[in-house]
């Protein structure tokens, strides 16, 4: 379970043509219980920088590279990630079993991010259920639900956050992605379009799980009076698509391990507050919120575009709407979306931009109405053309 930090001051902020840099101190906590001091201590850091991270609405490649450099140090400059130029640490606390920590961070944003933060506008994407490459390695713990646990944990932690891209839930019934993930990239494109629509999303993410299995005894075999206690891994890969050209986005791969504090022959419930609050459910967060942060970076200045699902004399329903940041009287751009197909039957996508423009005047949580604003009439305007925001 992660605490909520506090943002206790904004020190100082300037600005250039081309970054801004704001000084920022920020405290995180972490509960003592169940762990040692300096798991605290880390838990507590990476709060802290994920609090600022969250405020000033920058990320990061690493959030797990700063919090340990601040472990070992109490005054830090990061060279190596460019957006966080130094960290301090300020105080240290404990209280009421609680550990906190507080951070003073000198953080300067990319000009061109801020400025696609700063649109309002907020992109969608379909959050399915984990593929599972290795099921056997799940028979220690019974734990054989886990890419659902997983992607329901991951959908909380991006559902809370304030990110610029805002995840749909798809992640009920299990999706036959390996194919993605092959080295043949054989792979079904129906299945993008499909969930693309079923969700309502112009992006979708893939995710498959690739190694849950157990590594080596952490304590000693002759040790006989103690339970064996054995690390554990976790990999999982990402593929984002764009459900509208079927372009692959983005991809990444995460490993992390920890250790496994429960026996090999104990039932654990991978949804329950006991599995999260272990070694290895904490490891799996923290996994969880890098991938937070490196898809929120890889979608946040993408081109916001939907689809027209409806034509009406010179009126359209299109699938974008408050969610998606838009305001009435907004106007937008129609473009005709059409594919070519390969040899190989794949498609390459196409898009035409025209010039008929169509402003917003009636608007809803998931959907819009536009009308025409264009001298000419609306003609060969199809359903699932595109919309694009401006």
């Amino acid at each position: 379970m992660r605490y909520p930090a506090f943002l206790c001051a904004l020190l100082f902020s300037a600005y250039s043509q081309y970054a801004a840099a704001q000084w920022l101190q920020t405290t995180g906590v972490a509960p003592l219980a169940g762990q040692s001091s300096a798991e605290a201590r880390q838990q507590a850091i990476n709060d802290a920088i994920t609090q600022a991270l969250q405020y000033s609405g920058i990320s990061l490649s690493s959030v797990q590279t700063l919090s340990q450099g601040v472990l070992t140090q109490d005054s830090l400059t990061i060279q190596s990630h460019g957006q966080v130029q130094q960290i301090h640490v300020l105080e240290e606390q404990q209280q009421n079993g609680m550990l906190s920590v507080t951070l003073q961070l000198d953080i300067q944003a990319d000009a061109e991010i801020q400025q696609c933060q700063q649109s309002g506008l907020r992109n969608h994407f379909a959050l399915t259920q984990a593929g599972f490459a290795n099921p056997q390695q799940a028979r220690y713990g019974q734990i054989f639900d886990i890419p659902r646990a997983f992607s329901k944990q991951l959908f909380a932690l991006m559902s809370q956050a304030d990110l610029n891209v805002h995840p749909t839930p798809y992640f009920k019934d299990p999706l036959h992605v390996a194919p993605f993930f092959s080295q043949q990239y054989d792979y079904d494109e129906q299945l993008i379009d499909y969930v693309g629509n079923a969700s309502n999303s112009q992006f979708v993410l893939l995710s498959h799980i690739t190694d849950v299995s157990l590594g080596q005894q952490l304590n000693s075999k002759y040790a006989f009076w103690a339970d064996d206690s054995f690390e554990r891994f976790f990999n999982v890969e990402f593929i984002l698509f764009d459900a509208l050209s079927f372009e692959k986005i983005w991809q990444q791969a995460y490993h992390t391990q920890a250790p496994w504090d429960f026996d090999k022959t104990t039932l654990v419930d991978v949804h329950s507050g006991t599995f999260w609050q272990s070694q290895y459910g904490r490891g799996i967060s923290a996994l969880s919120q890098q991938v937070m942060y490196d898809l929120n970076q890889a979608l946040q200045c993408l081109p916001s575009k939907g689809q027209i699902k409806h034509i009406e004399d010179q009126q359209l329903i299109i699938n974008l709407g408050k969610d998606n940041g838009l305001n009435l009287g907004q106007e937008l751009t129609l473009a005709h979306h059409n594919q070519a197909i390969t040899y190989e039957g794949k498609h390459l996508p196409r898009q035409i931009t025209t010039l008929y423009r169509v402003k917003i005047t009636q608007l809803y949580q998931h959907s819009a109405v536009a009308s025409n604003v264009s001298k000419r009439p609306l003609q060969n305007i199809q359903l699932n053309d595109l919309v694009i925001i401006n």
